[in-house]
C-alpha cells in the first residue's frame, strides 16, 4: 500500500514544482516605456509672455529633407517635436500662413547632445537629449528662449517661441 501512495502523489509534486517556477520567472519581467521617442516641446507665446493660441495655419518641415513634422496646425498653443538623434543639430522651417493666403517663414535651429539611454536588456535603446542652443531667423517669430534643456520621458515645456504681434 505503500508503494502506491507514493506514485500517485509524483504527478502533484511535479505541477506544485512547475508553478512555482512559473511564480519565480514573472517576478523578473521588466516594464519597458511603451513609448520610448522622447520630443521636444514647443510653447507659443505672444511679446508679453502669454500663452498664445495660434489662429494661423503653422507646418513645419526639417531642412535638408521632405519630411513634414507639423501640418497644417491651427488652434494650438504648444507642439512636440522629435529630435534627430544621429545628428547634434536640427534644423527646422517654420510656415505660418494667414487665412489670405499670405506666408511668414522663420528658420528654427537647435543644437543638442545625443545620449543613449539603456532601460534594461529586454527594452529598446533609447536616446535622451540635452538642448544646448536654439537660434531663429526673425520675420513672424520675436525671439526664441531655452527654458528647460533636458528632454527625456517627461513632456516638461523645452522652448518658449515669442510671436510677433501680427501673427495670430
Amino acid at each position: 500500500m505503500n508503494i502506491r501512495l507514493r506514485k500517485s502523489f509524483k504527478p502533484l509534486w511535479l505541477v506544485l514544482a512547475m508553478v512555482t517556477i512559473v511564480l519565480l520567472g514573472r517576478c523578473s519581467e521588466v516594464d519597458c516605456p511603451l513609448n520610448n521617442v522622447v520630443a521636444v516641446k514647443y510653447g507659443l507665446y505672444n511679446y508679453d509672455g502669454e500663452s498664445q493660441t495660434l489662429q494661423d495655419t503653422l507646418t513645419i518641415s526639417a531642412i535638408g529633407t521632405d519630411s513634414i513634422l507639423l501640418n497644417k496646425a491651427q488652434g494650438i498653443s504648444s507642439f512636440l517635436l522629435p529630435v534627430h538623434y544621429t545628428s547634434d543639430k536640427d534644423s527646422l522651417i517654420l510656415r505660418f500662413s494667414d487665412t489670405e493666403g499670405d506666408e511668414m517663414i522663420d528658420t528654427l535651429c537647435i543644437s543638442h547632445t545625443n545620449e543613449a539611454h539603456f532601460e534594461a536588456m529586454d527594452c529598446p535603446l533609447c536616446y535622451f537629449h540635452t538642448l544646448t542652443d536654439v537660434t531663429c531667423t526673425n520675420h513672424a517669430i520675436e525671439r526664441v528662449e531655452l527654458v528647460n534643456p533636458t528632454v527625456n520621458y517627461d513632456t516638461q515645456e523645452n522652448i518658449c517661441i515669442y510671436l510677433r504681434s501680427f501673427i495670430e
